[in-house]
């Protein structure tokens, strides 16, 4: 099966606020592209349907021509009812929702995703270090409300166990990674892997190293 998957990308104008005093405008937007790239490069891999919930026009501009970019909802307030609005709408079986700021986000690790929450109702989630969602699988979308935000994946397990779907935390270092702080930054660069990221390259390039100290 052929999952549709939901990408958030914020107002590139707003991108990366708590990296304010470490990244320039330009580095932030320059960031968030990179990152939204490699998450993009990973769905493609895994076979599965990309589709970005776009706050910004501009994406339509900067991204691949034939991507299927979705403007948000103007009557809609906030991620979790734009989000809402955007699962109703692909009217499918299953729909995995995922952050656009993974810079190691591999099509084996979405697979994974998948895989984890089997052909039975259930809901398979990532959690970010600080207690965020980076992606989660609903299978079938709409039986819960959204709760993304600060502690959004308790708030995910517990509303998903009410109501009455099976949950699965998978365990993926590929998807845990996101970058909101510099101590992120700091996460990514400390690997091989993550400075021969796109993201990673992108930083060592700009002198992120020297500034994080």
């Amino acid at each position: 099966m052929t999952v549709p998957i939901i990408i958030p990308v914020n107002r590139l104008d707003r991108a990366k606020g708590r990296l304010a005093e470490l990244l320039t405008p330009d580095e932030r937007e320059t960031l968030t592209i990179a990152t939204l790239r490699t998450v993009l490069a990973a769905v493609r891999e895994a076979g599965m349907r990309p589709m970005v919930l776009a706050a910004d026009p501009r994406l339509a501009e900067l991204l691949d021509p034939g991507l299927t970019i979705v403007a948000e909802d103007p009557s809609a307030s906030g991620l979790n009812e734009q989000l809402e609005v955007a699962l109703a709408a692909t009217r499918e079986p299953a729909v995995l929702i995922l952050h656009a700021d993974l810079p190691l986000a591999t099509g084996p690790a979405l697979r994974a995703v998948l895989a984890a929450a089997g052909a039975e109702e259930s809901v398979a989630l990532v959690r970010s270090p600080d207690g965020g969602t980076n992606a989660m699988l609903l299978r079938p979308p709409g039986r819960f409300a959204l709760a993304y935000g600060p502690g959004s994946f308790a708030a995910h397990l517990e509303v998903a166990e009410r109501a009455g779907l099976r949950a699965v935390v998978v365990e993926s270092p590929e998807l845990a990674l996101d970058l909101d702080t510099p101590a992120d930054l700091r996460t990514l660069l400390s690997t091989p892997e993550g400075r021969a990221s796109a993201a990673g390259r992108l930083l060592l390039q700009r002198g992120v190293e020297d500034r994080l100290g």
